[in-house]
């Protein structure tokens, strides 16, 4: 009887229709909400500037004071734009110590610019007329930069 219904469930499975290039996450709504079951960009936006600001202080550096622009609050356009710093290892100009504590401080540092990258990337996709998203997206930038000066002049 148990391997009957083991059967059943197996062939259940295998006969379902599964749809060719479905999208593994869904997409977000247009105004910029989460879809369902997932995290929309916002969301997203909200968890990257927390890991940032986390990051900056295990590093001993002052978080940059968070966006004056609530979530639903209409504040002056900020244009949101990622700069793209390279990971520290492959800038030329980063002159980083050899130590345990520059080493992590440039893993941070190379860590808090890939979110502040994808915030940009995040406010753009949402139009970039998103005043919340472009100022954290601004607020990440700024945050590089510090980090970035940590890094790089860790002796």
């Amino acid at each position: 009887m148990l391997a009957g219904a083991c059967c059943a469930i197996v062939i259940a499975c295998a006969s379902s229709p599964k749809m060719a290039g479905s999208p593994s996450v869904a997409p977000a709504t247009a105004d910029g909400g989460a879809p369902a079951g997932g995290m929309g960009p916002r969301e997203e936006i909200q968890a990257l500037d927390r890991e940032i600001e986390a990051e900056l202080t295990s590093m001993g550096v002052r978080p940059t004071p968070p966006a004056a622009c609530a979530a639903n609050q209409s504040c002056g356009q900020v244009a949101p734009m990622a700069i793209g710093v390279k990971p520290s290892a492959e800038d030329p100009t980063c002159k980083a110590g050899a130590s345990d504590t520059c080493q992590d401080s440039c893993k941070l540092s190379d860590s808090i610019c890939k979110s502040a990258d994808r915030i940009c990337v995040l406010a753009k996709e949402l139009g970039g007329s998103d005043a919340y998203a472009n100022e954290t997206c601004e607020r990440g930038n700024t945050s590089c930069k510090a980090s970035r000066e940590r890094c790089c002049g860790c002796m």
